[in-house]
């Protein structure tokens, strides 16, 4: 009898569970809508630097986690002269690299055959190496795009303090292994209709592309849920509370929080000398914690593994991002949790937001901090946002959204026999 069930691996860049940050939480929201199809298995091999947990992931069939510091350990003198003459090789690039072994190659073939997959998603470029071992098993595979790394590489760069020559050719290297994964894999999946025309602009012939938005489940966010576990360790209700949630790892995120800190905080607090600003998220950035000691306004959390509870606290949300991809769910949390939010046009970029109706849009430092103080000045304004924004997440970013985009995108996928 054969077997017409859909089963989905999932090759990721990052620990499954508890999804902690803007790149886990898309890839959990797409493993819970694939559950909805069939059995679901994830390998994940992720950097030795990012949080990890030994929780298994609920609901998922196998699971098989490494990271690249134990690949860094078993490498052969070969591969590490091989590995530091990347710019030599045509798809050599260390952030690539990183996560390949021969050793975890071998333990992907034994699940495939253990699990029999006949579909493959691949988080980001970044494990394109393994496409060599799935390819022989007639597996469809989709690239899932959280970001266009080639436009993504190229707004990074001019910020980023590195020599010309190594900007370049960083840029030059990713363009390469992500028109590659591009050419090699049956179907798209990106985050908006904007990085759909992009992708298609960048590399002209390309698969099937579909667009899988973020979405956030928005029972979770609702106050009674939430309400019992708020923190109170320098949190004492404030109205005139601003929060910037993000994973400051990301260098768009970081440069974000300085200007925060720097020029922002130190403006609003001219007008609301009590006011507090709140950084959420997993690993701040030296400068950030320095802040935060200095200045006992400025509320640096850390890892958390909760981020509702610091919503909540807050009043209003700043998005303060002038470059970067990403996955835009910082915003949507917010809508979530009915709290106005204050962005530039690139922190809501890919989003269907209108400013004015579901947020302010402010791109210049002075423009974000009158947004601010118009909204603690003016609460039926934040609450007339909140409430449109609640109602946008509602109709095209709940959970239940994503699951039809993703259950529509892979009938297209399949042939016609397969049963959900």
């Amino acid at each position: 009898m054969i077997d017409n069930s859909v089963r989905t691996l999932f090759l990721l860049k990052h620990s499954p569970y508890p999804p902690m940050g803007g790149a886990p939480l898309r890839n959990w929201q797409n493993i819970k809508a694939m559950m909805q199809l069939g059995e679901v298995a994830v390998f994940s091999v992720s950097s030795y630097k990012s949080p990890r947990s030994r929780e298994y992931p609920p609901g998922v069939s196998l699971w098989k986690d490494y990271s690249t510091g134990d690949i860094l350990k078993e490498r052969s003198l070969i591969r590490k002269i091989s590995d530091r003459l990347w710019w030599m090789r045509l798809y050599g690039y260390p952030e690539a690299d990183q996560f390949y072994g021969d050793r975890v190659a071998q333990e992907l073939q034994r699940l495939l055959v253990e699990f029999a997959p006949n579909i493959v998603v691949f988080e980001e470029i970044w494990l394109y190496r393994y496409l060599k071992i799935i390819k022989p098993y007639g597996c469809c595979l989709i690239y899932d795009a959280h970001n266009i790394e080639k436009s993504l590489r190229r707004d990074i760069s001019v910020s980023e303090h590195k020599p010309p020559f190594v900007s370049s050719l960083s840029g030059i290297k990713t363009a390469i292994i992500e028109g590659y994964l591009v050419q090699q894999v049956d179907q798209i999946w990106v985050c908006s209709q904007q990085e759909a025309h992009l992708l298609q602009k960048l590399y002209r012939q390309i698969p099937p592309t579909h667009i899988v938005a973020n979405g956030v489940n928005i029972a979770d966010y609702h106050s009674d849920r939430i309400s019992h576990s708020l923190p109170t360790d320098g949190l004492e209700p404030n109205h005139f509370t601003a929060i910037f949630t993000a994973t400051f790892s990301y260098y768009p995120n970081s440069v974000a929080a300085q200007i925060l800190i720097g020029q922002i905080y130190p403006q609003l607090r001219k007008f609301y000398p009590n006011c507090r600003l709140i950084l959420a998220g997993h690993s701040p950035t030296p400068y950030m914690k320095e802040s935060a000691q200095e200045d006992s306004g400025i509320i640096v959390t850390g890892k958390a593994s909760d981020i509702r509870p610091y919503l909540t606290a807050a009043s209003v949300v700043i998005v303060p991002l002038l470059k970067g991809g990403g996955t835009r769910l910082k915003i949507l949390e917010a809508f979530a949790a009915h709290r106005p939010v204050v962005s530039t046009t690139k922190g809501a970029e890919g989003l269907n937001v209108r400013d004015g109706e579901h947020l302010l849009i402010r791109d210049k430092v002075e423009d974000i901090v009158a947004g601010v103080c118009q909204l603690w000045s003016d609460s039926s304004l934040g609450r007339k946002l909140a409430e449109s924004a609640y109602k946008l997440v509602q109709q095209e970013y709940s959970s239940t959204a994503v699951r039809q985009q993703v259950e529509q995108a892979v009938l297209q996928l399949l042939p016609s026999d397969f049963r959900f």
